[in-house]
């Protein structure tokens, strides 16, 4: 589709665009960027609701237990799920209590394979996030393992505009690396308002289905 529609309002300017790939856009100016949530996103919501998600779940952490303790998870993922590719982000949080020990992803994939994909960021969300401290494999057992399936990021104006219990947060600020934080890292903004305090950034906004 590469028609725009729009619909204008008093008091600000309501705009519903429809983009080349079929998500539609709403802005209401000088307020908060709404994407209309895509098909696609609901029927991970659905998910989420489902047994399957524990299985999923129970899957990651199978592999996660073979990843730290050196063993072996000959499970396969026996859970058909909704489709990803090409328009939904994934993510993988580990947390400990309040704490996040790690957290892995994107919203671009390099495999169509849903299974590779989840081990390949389950694998960073374990030992390659620099941020946070590690998990061991004592730990595992009563830690937590979060998915995040998302949509892309879109901009924003500022961060107070933005629900951290339904969206996570992007931010790009010069030349410094940008920062993805989805829900489960961040249930309040205060945090990253000091991040770009004095400082020219790009913050972005996406939808976060959750499955824990």
């Amino acid at each position: 589709m590469d028609k725009l529609m729009t619909v204008t309002k008093k008091r600000g300017t309501l705009f519903l665009a429809v983009l080349a790939t079929g998500i539609a856009i709403i802005a209401i100016a000088n307020d908060i960027t709404y994407p209309v949530q895509d098909p696609m996103l609901s029927q991970w919501e659905e998910f989420s609701h489902r047994p399957e998600s524990k299985q999923l779940l129970l899957w990651l952490r199978c592999h996660a237990k073979a990843r730290l303790a050196g063993a072996r998870c000959g499970e396969r993922l026996k859970v058909i799920m909704p489709a990803y590719f090409g328009r939904l982000g994934i993510f993988i949080t580990l947390k400990k209590g309040r704490k996040v020990r790690g957290c892995y992803g994107a919203f671009s994939h390099a495999s169509t394979d849903i299974e590779k994909v989840f081990l390949d960021y389950l694998s960073g969300a374990l030992m390659g996030d620099v941020r946070y401290e590690p998990l061991d494999a004592v730990e595992l057992d009563t830690a937590d393992i979060i998915v995040s399936i998302t949509s892309p990021a879109y901009a924003v104006a500022d961060l107070d505009s933005v629900d951290a219990f339904r969206y996570g947060i992007s931010v790009a600020c010069g030349e410094e690396p940008v920062r993805v934080y989805v829900p489960a890292e961040l249930r309040s903004t205060a945090v990253l308002r000091n991040l770009v305090k004095g400082k020219e950034c790009q913050i972005s906004a996406f939808r976060a289905i959750t499955l824990r």
